[in-house]
């Protein structure tokens, strides 16, 4: 029988190891920090030498639950998406799986061989690992988890206003479901896109229908005008051109700033911004008041969860 657990704290041993970087200086904590809700705080990423990526580093919590991973959906396992980030130059920076796999014998050889007998140190376990550790974070329960299972004292005023708006007048429920608890609906959404990167976008659109599918998913954290095109850099469907998936709005409060290049800097223009883009037939956003907007933000504030540890007991500290 698998142990996940101890799997899991092995990939944690390696999710807090910036060893694994061409610098040694990054890890996979760098970007998605315990203490931030698993993420940086920073519009765009910062990897190895100083290098800017392309895309606004998201949250992992909930992650189990989620059928296709990154702003465009490029991959459909957590499996799949690790080896990304450690091989993209801005990023970890590693120049290939080989050499993360070297890294990784470097410091972890005799723990992979404890966790996976007779199998060590492969793409397949390393995967597993880091896998096994983001599917067991923690998503604590929030105030408004507690509202929805009955504690009537959870919520303050503003916020049980501003749950009315959510999954009425303001229609935010249509993309960021509740039920289940994962706060999105999985689907991509077309949104605004920098007027300075409308032609590069064009010219990026008619390059990538020529590349191969690993070459497209190689330039998005490379190159703006690639990651401008969304979810048409996986599926080359003109109708996805400039669409990213909905994120889930668990800890919104606490994981500014926003949208997939991280250009909104706080949770109040974000609303704004998605009442103008997402507002339903006839309604503007003019149409809610400044005092609804602001019972608005107070309901997603009742969506942040208590921080989670950046190491539970048992686990080992970081390797430095």
């Amino acid at each position: 029988m698998e142990d996940t657990s101890a799997r899991a704290a092995l990939g944690q041993r390696l999710f807090s190891d910036t060893s694994l970087s061409a610098d040694g200086k990054v890890s996979c904590e760098t970007c998605h920090q315990p203490g931030s809700a698993f993420t940086d705080g920073l519009p765009v990423s910062r990897g190895v030498l100083g290098r800017v990526g392309t895309r606004n580093a998201p949250s992992l919590l909930g992650l189990a639950q989620t059928r296709e991973l990154f702003w465009d959906g490029r991959r459909d396992s957590l499996e799949a998406l690790v080896f990304d980030p450690l091989t993209a130059p801005e990023e970890h920076g590693l120049e290939d799986v080989q050499a993360v796999l070297s890294a990784v014998r470097a410091r972890h050889a005799s723990d992979f061989e404890r966790v996976f007998p007779g199998r060590g140190v492969t793409q397949q376990t390393v995967a597993q690992a880091l896998a096994a550790f983001v599917r067991q974070l923690p998503v604590a329960s929030s105030a408004f988890d507690r509202a929805q299972a009955g504690d009537h004292s959870a919520l303050a005023p503003a916020q049980r206003r501003g749950w009315a708006l959510f999954t009425g007048r303001a229609g935010c429920a249509r993309c960021h479901h509740l039920e289940g608890g994962a706060l999105t609906d999985g689907a991509y959404h077309a949104g605004e896109v920098r007027s300075e990167l409308v032609p590069h976008q064009a010219e990026a659109a008619r390059e990538a229908v020529g590349m191969s599918q690993e070459a497209r998913r190689a330039s998005v954290p490379a190159r703006e005008e690639m990651a401008a095109l969304g979810r048409f850099a996986v599926t080359l469907n003109p109708a996805d051109l400039g669409r990213f998936r909905t994120p889930s709005l668990r800890n919104v409060a606490v994981t500014a700033p926003y949208m997939h290049d991280g250009s909104i800097p706080t949770l109040l223009q974000a609303v704004e911004r998605e009442l103008y883009y997402r507002s339903t037939p006839g309604r503007q956003v003019g149409d809610l008041t400044p005092s609804e907007r602001s019972d608005l933000v107070e309901f997603l504030k009742a969506l942040t969860s208590p921080v989670s540890p950046s190491h539970p007991p048992g686990a080992r500290p970081r390797v430095h």
